[in-house]
């Protein structure tokens, strides 16, 4: 079974928003260049030399794994076919976190710290508000999708959390709670 055109509207996002960064409408490893500088921008600083080498490194472990699945004519570039090709095939199999290609769970923690600006290990209203403007996210009302988010202030916005949004954000055939991470409410 294929996916459906909400799951495709999604699959499209993370694409255009989590990897296209120079949006010429393919994924290369410049791109990811683009997206260390970006997430500098928005940490101000806060990245020391070490986590810069340690993003670098693991970035180019997605790069290798991302390729890897989805390029399938191997010119080292990763269209939008290619990619959506790859999440038909993925998301058949997925039921959890684990299961989501290594580049994708790898990239958990990077794109976590990117709202984490504090480094408390807690995303909070001012920090999710900032990552929408930041990153251009069209959210009418942060602070109902952060209730969201919250489930009404009952769950800590930490990484686990965003775990499960991303998982979710990927995965799910209809509107849920991982719509947020997209700055909209299910």
């Amino acid at each position: 079974m294929g996916l459906n055109d909400f799951q495709k509207q999604k699959i499209k996002f993370t694409f255009d928003f989590f990897l296209d960064y120079n949006k010429d409408g393919s994924i290369q490893w410049e791109d990811f260049e683009e997206m260390i500088k970006r997430y500098k921008e928005v940490n101000k600083g806060s990245l020391s030399d070490a986590d810069y080498k340690s993003m670098q490194a693991s970035l180019e472990d997605e790069w290798r794994d991302l390729k890897g699945r989805a390029d399938i004519n191997k010119d080292d570039v990763v269209s939008w076919e290619e990619y959506l090709a790859m999440w038909e095939k993925t998301i058949a199999t997925c039921k959890s976190v684990a299961d989501l290609p290594a580049w994708c769970q790898s990239r958990i923690p990077f794109l976590f710290k990117g709202m984490d600006v504090s480094g408390d290990g807690i995303v909070d209203l001012e920090e999710f508000q900032n990552y929408c403007k930041n990153f251009q996210l069209q959210c009418a009302d942060v602070p109902a999708v952060y209730n969201v988010i919250t489930d009404g202030g009952k769950v800590t916005f930490d990484i686990n959390r965003y775990k499960e949004l991303y998982y979710r954000l990927l995965t799910s055939p209809s509107a849920d709670a991982g719509n947020t991470l997209m700055g909209q409410k299910p």
